[in-house]
């Protein structure tokens, strides 16, 4: 029900709009993590990382040598999305719980997609823990949302 209302406001908002390029402006919303080590809590860097989405066509997320922040892409049309974390030969799952509100941006109808984290789920093989630090993700901000603690 609420996706049948999201997507009624959305076009609405679409059709309401006068067709300049900037009116639609991101639909496209990502989990800024931060990694950190467990036993310093000071930022680390992973290697081999793989990240796959489950229940995703675009499985394969990242496939890098190393990195010590990442984007994750949340699915807009569900309240929870979940992924499959590797590094070297370890491997975690991780899904984040989140809820979902259609924002407007300008006055000239656009509209963006705005999520509020309200839980993060993992299992521990080489993730320790994990921290919310900035619930809401929005269009064009660059804030890390989570810190993902790992030994």
């Amino acid at each position: 029900m609420r996706l049948a209302i999201a997507l009624t406001i959305l076009l609405i908002g679409f059709i309401a709009c006068n067709g300049e390029d900037d009116q639609l402006l991101s639909y496209q919303n990502t989990v800024q993590v931060g990694l950190y080590s467990m036993h310093t809590h000071n930022d680390t860097t992973l290697t081999e990382i793989k990240i796959w989405g489950i229940g995703r066509e675009d499985s394969l997320l990242y496939d890098i040598p190393s990195a010590s922040s990442l984007y994750m892409n949340l699915n807009m049309n569900q309240d929870t999305t979940a992924f499959v974390f590797c590094t070297q030969t370890l491997q975690d799952e991780i899904s984040f719980s989140y809820t979902r509100s259609i924002e407007p941006v300008s006055g000239a109808g656009g509209i963006t997609m705005e999520m509020n984290l309200n839980q993060v789920k993992h299992t521990q093989v080489f993730i320790d823990s994990v921290a919310i630090k900035h619930r809401a993700i929005k269009y064009n901000e660059n804030i890390e949302n989570i810190q993902i603690f790992v030994y």
